[in-house]
Protein backbone atom coordinates (compact mmCIF):
# COMPACT_ATOMS: atom_id res chain seq x y z
CA UNK A 1 0.00 0.00 0.00
CA UNK A 2 3.18 2.62 0.99
CA UNK A 3 4.40 1.89 -2.80
CA UNK A 4 1.17 3.06 -4.35
CA UNK A 5 0.77 5.71 -2.17
CA UNK A 6 4.35 6.68 -2.74
CA UNK A 7 4.14 6.32 -6.56
CA UNK A 8 0.83 8.34 -6.45
CA UNK A 9 3.07 11.43 -4.88
CA UNK A 10 5.44 11.15 -7.55
CA UNK A 11 3.40 11.14 -9.90
CA UNK A 12 1.12 14.37 -8.53
CA UNK A 13 4.74 15.64 -8.30
CA UNK A 14 5.88 15.11 -11.28
CA UNK A 15 2.57 16.72 -13.05
CA UNK A 16 2.68 19.29 -10.85
CA UNK A 17 6.37 20.35 -12.01
CA UNK A 18 4.88 19.90 -15.47
CA UNK A 19 2.09 22.75 -14.90
CA UNK A 20 3.92 25.04 -13.09
CA UNK A 21 6.55 24.62 -16.42
CA UNK A 22 3.36 25.41 -18.52
CA UNK A 23 2.11 28.19 -16.20
CA UNK A 24 5.83 29.90 -15.81
CA UNK A 25 5.92 29.64 -19.82
CA UNK A 26 2.65 31.06 -20.13
CA UNK A 27 2.88 33.69 -17.51
CA UNK A 28 6.42 35.33 -19.45
CA UNK A 29 4.23 35.12 -22.85
CA UNK A 30 2.02 37.60 -21.14
CA UNK A 31 4.62 39.60 -19.51
CA UNK A 32 6.45 40.30 -23.10
CA UNK A 33 3.15 40.90 -24.50
CA UNK A 34 2.52 43.74 -21.55
CA UNK A 35 6.18 44.85 -22.56
CA UNK A 36 5.14 45.27 -25.93
CA UNK A 37 2.72 47.04 -25.56
CA UNK A 38 3.76 49.57 -23.17
CA UNK A 39 6.91 49.42 -25.13
CA UNK A 40 9.58 49.08 -22.59
CA UNK A 41 11.62 46.35 -21.47
CA UNK A 42 11.45 44.54 -23.87
CA UNK A 43 14.99 43.10 -24.39
CA UNK A 44 14.84 42.42 -20.28
CA UNK A 45 11.99 40.07 -20.82
CA UNK A 46 12.65 38.65 -24.70
CA UNK A 47 15.72 37.08 -22.58
CA UNK A 48 13.76 35.78 -19.63
CA UNK A 49 11.08 34.35 -22.22
CA UNK A 50 13.79 32.53 -24.32
CA UNK A 51 15.39 31.07 -21.60
CA UNK A 52 12.18 29.59 -20.37
CA UNK A 53 11.07 27.98 -23.98
CA UNK A 54 14.54 26.84 -24.44
CA UNK A 55 13.76 24.48 -21.01
CA UNK A 56 13.49 20.42 -22.12
CA UNK A 57 9.68 19.81 -21.55
CA UNK A 58 8.08 22.91 -23.19
CA UNK A 59 5.74 22.08 -25.11
CA UNK A 60 5.47 22.81 -28.97
CA UNK A 61 2.67 25.07 -29.08
CA UNK A 62 3.73 27.34 -25.64
CA UNK A 63 7.34 27.18 -27.54
CA UNK A 64 6.17 28.04 -30.73
CA UNK A 65 4.10 30.85 -29.65
CA UNK A 66 7.06 32.11 -27.27
CA UNK A 67 9.48 32.30 -30.35
CA UNK A 68 6.94 34.31 -32.20
CA UNK A 69 6.13 36.63 -29.11
CA UNK A 70 10.29 37.16 -29.46
CA UNK A 71 10.12 38.44 -33.01
CA UNK A 72 7.69 40.78 -31.86
CA UNK A 73 10.04 42.27 -29.43
CA UNK A 74 12.69 42.51 -31.67
CA UNK A 75 10.38 44.37 -33.63
CA UNK A 76 9.26 46.74 -31.04
CA UNK A 77 13.35 47.22 -30.29
CA UNK A 78 13.45 47.60 -34.08
CA UNK A 79 11.08 50.49 -34.15
CA UNK A 80 12.46 52.44 -30.97
CA UNK A 81 15.85 52.38 -32.73
CA UNK A 82 14.17 53.60 -36.21
CA UNK A 83 12.54 56.30 -34.27
CA UNK A 84 15.58 57.44 -32.72
CA UNK A 85 17.34 57.67 -36.01
CA UNK A 86 14.46 59.85 -37.80
CA UNK A 87 14.72 62.02 -34.21
CA UNK A 88 18.56 62.14 -35.08
CA UNK A 89 19.57 60.96 -31.51
CA UNK A 90 22.57 58.91 -30.73
CA UNK A 91 22.05 55.48 -32.92
CA UNK A 92 23.19 51.86 -32.19
CA UNK A 93 23.41 51.00 -35.78
CA UNK A 94 24.54 47.17 -35.16
CA UNK A 95 21.56 46.72 -32.45
CA UNK A 96 19.11 47.77 -35.20
CA UNK A 97 20.22 45.64 -37.71
CA UNK A 98 20.61 42.88 -35.27
CA UNK A 99 17.01 43.04 -34.34
CA UNK A 100 16.02 42.73 -38.48
CA UNK A 101 18.41 39.36 -37.57
CA UNK A 102 16.32 38.36 -34.85
CA UNK A 103 13.23 38.81 -36.15
CA UNK A 104 14.41 36.52 -38.91
CA UNK A 105 16.07 33.91 -36.47
CA UNK A 106 13.23 33.70 -34.08
CA UNK A 107 10.77 33.44 -37.25
CA UNK A 108 12.45 30.31 -38.02
CA UNK A 109 12.51 28.90 -35.09
CA UNK A 110 9.28 29.24 -34.68
CA UNK A 111 8.09 27.74 -37.90
CA UNK A 112 10.63 24.44 -37.14
CA UNK A 113 8.33 23.38 -34.24
CA UNK A 114 4.47 25.38 -35.25
CA UNK A 115 3.34 22.46 -36.89
CA UNK A 116 -0.38 23.25 -36.46
CA UNK A 117 1.12 26.27 -38.92
CA UNK A 118 -1.09 29.29 -36.11
CA UNK A 119 1.71 31.97 -36.82
CA UNK A 120 3.00 30.99 -40.73
CA UNK A 121 1.33 34.32 -42.24
CA UNK A 122 2.08 36.51 -38.99
CA UNK A 123 5.66 35.52 -39.18
CA UNK A 124 6.13 36.29 -42.66
CA UNK A 125 4.11 39.61 -42.76
CA UNK A 126 6.78 40.67 -39.90
CA UNK A 127 9.58 39.39 -42.41
CA UNK A 128 8.41 40.93 -45.31
CA UNK A 129 8.46 44.67 -44.00
CA UNK A 130 12.26 44.35 -43.07
CA UNK A 131 13.51 42.46 -45.58
CA UNK A 132 15.24 45.64 -46.73
CA UNK A 133 17.09 46.02 -43.94
CA UNK A 134 18.14 42.49 -43.51
CA UNK A 135 20.29 42.82 -46.97
CA UNK A 136 21.38 46.86 -45.77
CA UNK A 137 23.07 44.91 -42.74
CA UNK A 138 24.87 42.31 -45.06
CA UNK A 139 26.09 45.06 -46.75
CA UNK A 140 27.00 47.43 -43.54
CA UNK A 141 28.93 44.35 -41.92
CA UNK A 142 30.14 43.88 -45.29
CA UNK A 143 31.90 47.47 -45.68
CA UNK A 144 32.90 47.23 -41.85
CA UNK A 145 34.68 43.93 -43.23
CA UNK A 146 33.04 42.03 -40.39
CA UNK A 147 33.08 38.92 -42.31
CA UNK A 148 31.48 36.26 -40.01
CA UNK A 149 28.68 38.84 -39.33
CA UNK A 150 27.83 39.99 -42.80
CA UNK A 151 27.64 35.97 -43.88
CA UNK A 152 25.20 35.38 -41.70
CA UNK A 153 23.28 38.03 -42.57
CA UNK A 154 23.39 37.48 -46.34
CA UNK A 155 23.00 33.50 -45.26
CA UNK A 156 20.11 34.17 -43.74
CA UNK A 157 18.54 36.41 -46.81
CA UNK A 158 19.71 33.72 -49.70
CA UNK A 159 18.08 31.03 -47.31
CA UNK A 160 15.12 32.46 -47.44
CA UNK A 161 14.67 34.23 -50.77
CA UNK A 162 11.08 33.29 -52.89
CA UNK A 163 10.50 34.87 -55.71
CA UNK A 164 13.47 37.83 -55.79
CA UNK A 165 15.48 38.01 -59.05
CA UNK A 166 18.52 35.82 -59.88
CA UNK A 167 21.02 38.70 -60.57
CA UNK A 168 19.84 39.18 -56.42
CA UNK A 169 20.85 35.75 -55.66
CA UNK A 170 24.35 35.59 -57.57
CA UNK A 171 25.02 39.07 -56.01
CA UNK A 172 24.69 38.23 -52.57
CA UNK A 173 25.99 34.87 -52.99
CA UNK A 174 29.46 36.15 -54.58
CA UNK A 175 29.23 38.40 -51.35
CA UNK A 176 28.61 35.50 -49.04
CA UNK A 177 31.35 33.67 -50.67
CA UNK A 178 33.65 36.82 -50.48
CA UNK A 179 33.07 36.76 -46.35
CA UNK A 180 33.34 32.94 -46.05
CA UNK A 181 36.77 32.83 -47.30
CA UNK A 182 38.27 35.99 -46.16
CA UNK A 183 36.81 34.43 -42.35
CA UNK A 184 38.51 31.10 -43.73
CA UNK A 185 35.17 28.66 -43.30
CA UNK A 186 35.88 26.47 -46.06
CA UNK A 187 32.59 24.88 -45.89
CA UNK A 188 30.89 27.98 -45.63
CA UNK A 189 32.69 29.36 -48.93
CA UNK A 190 31.31 26.13 -50.97
CA UNK A 191 28.06 26.54 -50.14
CA UNK A 192 27.49 29.34 -52.49
CA UNK A 193 30.54 29.87 -54.34
CA UNK A 194 28.99 27.96 -57.33
CA UNK A 195 26.09 30.67 -57.82
CA UNK A 196 28.46 33.16 -57.34
CA UNK A 197 29.94 32.03 -60.42
CA UNK A 198 26.75 32.87 -62.75
CA UNK A 199 27.73 36.82 -62.72
CA UNK A 200 29.36 36.11 -66.13
CA UNK A 201 32.22 38.34 -65.27
CA UNK A 202 35.18 36.26 -66.13
CA UNK A 203 37.62 38.01 -64.76
CA UNK A 204 35.78 37.44 -60.83
CA UNK A 205 34.24 34.18 -61.77
CA UNK A 206 38.19 33.01 -61.98
CA UNK A 207 38.91 34.13 -58.86
CA UNK A 208 35.90 32.49 -57.12
CA UNK A 209 37.03 29.10 -59.04
CA UNK A 210 39.97 28.98 -56.88
CA UNK A 211 38.25 30.12 -53.93
CA UNK A 212 36.36 27.07 -54.27
CA UNK A 213 38.98 24.89 -55.16
CA UNK A 214 41.44 26.36 -51.91
CA UNK A 215 37.90 25.63 -50.21
CA UNK A 216 37.86 21.64 -51.75
CA UNK A 217 41.89 21.70 -50.39
CA UNK A 218 41.09 22.76 -46.73
CA UNK A 219 38.12 20.56 -46.03
CA UNK A 220 40.79 17.87 -47.72
CA UNK A 221 38.31 16.73 -50.31
CA UNK A 222 40.83 15.78 -53.08
CA UNK A 223 38.65 14.30 -55.93
CA UNK A 224 36.73 17.60 -55.83
CA UNK A 225 39.48 19.77 -55.51
CA UNK A 226 41.45 17.99 -58.51
CA UNK A 227 38.08 17.91 -60.74
CA UNK A 228 38.03 21.74 -59.83
CA UNK A 229 41.86 22.42 -61.03
CA UNK A 230 40.82 20.73 -64.24
CA UNK A 231 37.76 22.33 -64.78
CA UNK A 232 39.93 25.87 -64.21
CA UNK A 233 42.66 25.16 -66.35
CA UNK A 234 40.07 24.74 -69.16
CA UNK A 235 38.13 27.85 -68.68
CA UNK A 236 40.98 29.93 -67.21
CA UNK A 237 44.33 28.97 -68.84
CA UNK A 238 45.71 32.19 -67.99
CA UNK A 239 44.26 32.08 -64.08
CA UNK A 240 47.74 30.69 -62.76
CA UNK A 241 46.34 28.66 -59.76
CA UNK A 242 44.93 26.32 -61.71
CA UNK A 243 47.65 25.27 -64.43
CA UNK A 244 50.51 25.31 -61.62
CA UNK A 245 48.52 23.46 -59.03
CA UNK A 246 47.55 21.03 -62.05
CA UNK A 247 51.17 20.88 -63.05
CA UNK A 248 52.41 20.00 -59.69
CA UNK A 249 50.00 17.29 -59.16
CA UNK A 250 50.63 15.30 -62.71
CA UNK A 251 54.42 15.99 -61.25
CA UNK A 252 53.64 14.78 -58.06
CA UNK A 253 51.66 11.76 -59.44
CA UNK A 254 54.18 10.61 -62.24
CA UNK A 255 51.75 11.80 -64.88
CA UNK A 256 53.90 12.85 -67.46
CA UNK A 257 52.30 12.41 -70.14
CA UNK A 258 48.66 14.28 -68.68
CA UNK A 259 50.92 16.88 -67.87
CA UNK A 260 52.96 17.19 -71.19
CA UNK A 261 49.85 16.64 -73.46
CA UNK A 262 47.93 19.53 -71.12
CA UNK A 263 50.64 21.80 -71.62
CA UNK A 264 50.96 21.18 -75.81
CA UNK A 265 47.35 22.00 -75.80
CA UNK A 266 47.37 25.02 -74.01
CA UNK A 267 50.71 26.64 -75.82
CA UNK A 268 48.86 25.58 -79.29
CA UNK A 269 46.53 28.50 -77.83
CA UNK A 270 48.71 30.60 -76.92
CA UNK A 271 52.67 30.61 -76.42
CA UNK A 272 53.32 34.12 -74.62
CA UNK A 273 52.74 32.09 -71.50
CA UNK A 274 55.96 31.96 -69.29
CA UNK A 275 54.41 29.52 -67.15
CA UNK A 276 53.33 26.96 -69.91
CA UNK A 277 57.35 27.12 -71.11
CA UNK A 278 58.33 26.55 -67.55
CA UNK A 279 55.99 23.56 -67.06
CA UNK A 280 57.71 21.89 -69.90
CA UNK A 281 61.23 22.53 -68.79
CA UNK A 282 59.73 20.87 -65.49
CA UNK A 283 58.80 17.80 -67.28
CA UNK A 284 61.85 17.56 -68.97
CA UNK A 285 63.93 17.71 -65.86
CA UNK A 286 61.60 14.98 -64.62
CA UNK A 287 62.04 12.99 -67.81
CA UNK A 288 66.02 13.56 -67.03
CA UNK A 289 66.01 15.03 -70.69
CA UNK A 290 68.54 18.11 -69.76
CA UNK A 291 69.00 19.27 -72.94
CA UNK A 292 64.99 19.96 -73.86
CA UNK A 293 64.87 21.43 -70.30
CA UNK A 294 67.82 23.97 -70.79
CA UNK A 295 65.37 24.97 -74.42
CA UNK A 296 62.22 25.00 -72.51
CA UNK A 297 63.85 26.65 -70.13
CA UNK A 298 65.27 29.56 -72.40
CA UNK A 299 61.88 29.84 -74.02
CA UNK A 300 60.49 30.98 -70.87
CA UNK A 301 63.43 33.23 -69.69
CA UNK A 302 62.75 35.33 -73.20
CA UNK A 303 59.25 35.93 -71.97
CA UNK A 304 60.03 36.47 -68.47
CA UNK A 305 64.09 36.92 -67.74
CA UNK A 306 63.06 36.92 -64.17
CA UNK A 307 61.65 33.97 -64.18
CA UNK A 308 63.60 32.07 -61.10
CA UNK A 309 62.52 29.05 -61.66
CA UNK A 310 63.64 28.53 -64.88
CA UNK A 311 66.93 29.86 -63.84
CA UNK A 312 66.79 27.45 -60.99
CA UNK A 313 65.72 24.46 -63.84
CA UNK A 314 68.41 25.64 -66.46
CA UNK A 315 71.22 25.49 -64.00
CA UNK A 316 70.42 22.20 -62.27
CA UNK A 317 70.02 20.76 -65.75
CA UNK A 318 73.47 21.93 -66.59
CA UNK A 319 74.74 20.26 -63.63
CA UNK A 320 73.40 16.72 -64.08
CA UNK A 321 74.77 16.72 -67.44
CA UNK A 322 77.95 16.90 -65.73
CA UNK A 323 77.67 13.91 -64.13
CA UNK A 324 77.77 11.20 -67.42
CA UNK A 325 80.33 13.56 -68.98
CA UNK A 326 83.72 11.59 -69.32
CA UNK A 327 85.22 14.96 -71.27
CA UNK A 328 86.73 16.82 -68.39
CA UNK A 329 87.09 19.58 -71.08
CA UNK A 330 82.78 19.80 -71.53
CA UNK A 331 82.59 19.06 -68.04
CA UNK A 332 84.36 22.46 -67.01
CA UNK A 333 82.55 23.78 -69.97
CA UNK A 334 78.89 22.94 -68.31
CA UNK A 335 80.03 24.38 -65.07
CA UNK A 336 80.85 27.60 -66.76
CA UNK A 337 77.16 27.52 -68.12
CA UNK A 338 75.76 26.60 -65.07
CA UNK A 339 77.42 29.26 -63.26
CA UNK A 340 75.19 32.31 -64.45
CA UNK A 341 71.82 30.35 -64.00
CA UNK A 342 72.65 29.79 -60.50
CA UNK A 343 73.84 33.42 -59.74
CA UNK A 344 70.69 34.55 -61.25
CA UNK A 345 68.60 32.06 -58.92
CA UNK A 346 70.23 33.39 -55.65
CA UNK A 347 69.82 37.21 -57.31
CA UNK A 348 66.15 36.87 -57.67
CA UNK A 349 66.23 34.69 -54.45
CA UNK A 350 68.37 35.71 -52.06
CA UNK A 351 67.04 34.37 -48.80
CA UNK A 352 66.83 30.61 -50.50
CA UNK A 353 70.02 30.05 -49.55
CA UNK A 354 69.18 25.83 -49.27
CA UNK A 355 68.23 26.33 -53.26
CA UNK A 356 71.27 27.64 -54.76
CA UNK A 357 73.91 27.18 -51.57
CA UNK A 358 75.50 24.19 -52.62
CA UNK A 359 74.92 23.87 -56.69
CA UNK A 360 76.67 27.37 -56.75
CA UNK A 361 79.37 25.31 -54.41
CA UNK A 362 80.50 23.03 -56.82
CA UNK A 363 80.65 25.45 -59.56
CA UNK A 364 83.21 27.82 -57.79
CA UNK A 365 85.16 24.92 -56.48
CA UNK A 366 85.14 23.20 -59.52
CA UNK A 367 86.16 26.57 -61.60
CA UNK A 368 88.54 27.73 -58.76
CA UNK A 369 86.70 31.17 -58.02
CA UNK A 370 87.87 31.88 -55.34
CA UNK A 371 86.89 34.83 -53.41
CA UNK A 372 83.43 33.56 -54.51
CA UNK A 373 84.15 30.04 -53.22
CA UNK A 374 85.23 31.66 -49.65
CA UNK A 375 81.74 33.81 -49.44
CA UNK A 376 79.67 30.52 -50.17
CA UNK A 377 81.82 28.14 -47.82
CA UNK A 378 81.35 30.92 -45.24
CA UNK A 379 77.45 31.12 -46.00
CA UNK A 380 76.98 27.66 -46.23
CA UNK A 381 78.54 27.18 -43.29
CA UNK A 382 77.04 29.62 -41.25
CA UNK A 383 73.41 28.02 -42.07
Amino acid sequence: MRRYVLALILILFVTGLHAARKVTVKTRIKEAYTALKSSSGQEKIEKILFDSISRPGVDNALRAEGYYVCALLEQSINEDLNQKAYLKQKLDTLRLFKSVYMMYDYVLMCDSVDFARRYTDKGRKILARHRANLLGGGKFLLKAEKWADAYRYFDMYLSTMTDEEDSVRVRLSYWATLCAMNDNKPYDVLKYVRTSMDNGRSEDCAVLMEYMCRAYAAVGDSLHWIDSIKEGVGKYPRHDYFFLNLMDWYIRHDELDSASTVTDSLIAVDSKIPNYWFAKSLIALKRQRYTECINMCEECLKLAPDYAEAWYNKGISLLNMTLNEKNNRRVTELYRHAEKPMEMVRKLQPHAVDRWGKPLYRIYLKLNRGEKFEEIDRLLTAN
